[in-house]
């Protein structure tokens, strides 16, 4: 039968529990003590694993790091680019640039969300390991691209505000929807994520938007 699970299945299903059970431990202690007071052991403990499982998986605490980052950009270990994900998919069938605009909005409050705490660690390990750059960097990449390709769907359903390009419009969308913005306005002046995301979807429209709403196509 179809859901009859194989001892390889099963092998298989175990350890990718055990992986996700050393990464939320890796989170949690990321999360309490920071990048530089986290020690491989501790994770290990923390996760209920042998040392040695952590190591022969993660190999070492800059690569436990980048996979909690990249779980949380996705909200889950499915192997399913973001770009190719349900709500991406919702924007790009919405033919209303401002509700494209809506939408996004919300979709980057929910990713920036899931990722602050990841986020924050990231920041807190490049002060302790210069090494932690790489991951920096292919972060901001990413993202660039991402919102690269956001801007560009809302460019295919009308015009962009007079005169802004496609790359100053992507940079201004990873302006206001920066990991650094979100942290700053949430956690540091006190705002509900509900506000980040009404605040992101006014200004996204102010900025990208031309003054004079078109009809959709």
């Amino acid at each position: 039968m179809d859901d009859v699970k194989t001892p390889r299945d099963r092998r298989s299903r175990r350890a990718e529990a055990t992986r996700l059970r050393i990464i939320d431990a890796a989170a949690k202690l990321f999360d309490q003590r920071g990048y530089g007071g986290t020690t491989i052991e501790a994770v290990a403990s923390e996760a209920d694993v042998a040392v040695e499982t952590v190591y022969a998986r993660f190999k070492n605490k800059r690569n436990l790091l980048a996979a909690y980052l990249d779980m949380t950009i996705v909200g889950d270990t499915q192997p399913v680019p973001l770009l190719d994900r349900d709500e991406v998919r919702k924007i790009r069938e919405t033919n209303d640039q401002h509700e494209q605009i809506r939408l996004l909005a919300q979709l980057a409050r929910n990713l920036l969300g899931r990722a602050a705490s990841a986020h924050a660690a990231l920041r807190s390990a490049a002060a302790v390991d210069p090494e932690v750059t790489a991951i920096a960097d292919e972060d901001d990449h990413r993202r660039r691209s991402t919102q690269r390709v956001f801007v560009e769907i809302v460019a295919a359903a009308g015009p962009l505000r007079d005169g802004l390009s496609i790359a100053e419009a992507a940079d201004t969308f990873g302006a206001l929807a920066s990991p650094e913005t979100y942290a700053l306005l949430t956690r540091r002046r006190g705002w509900s994520p509900v506000r980040y995301e009404r605040w992101l979807a006014t200004n996204l429209a102010l900025t990208l938007l031309p003054t004079q709403r078109t009809e959709p196509n």
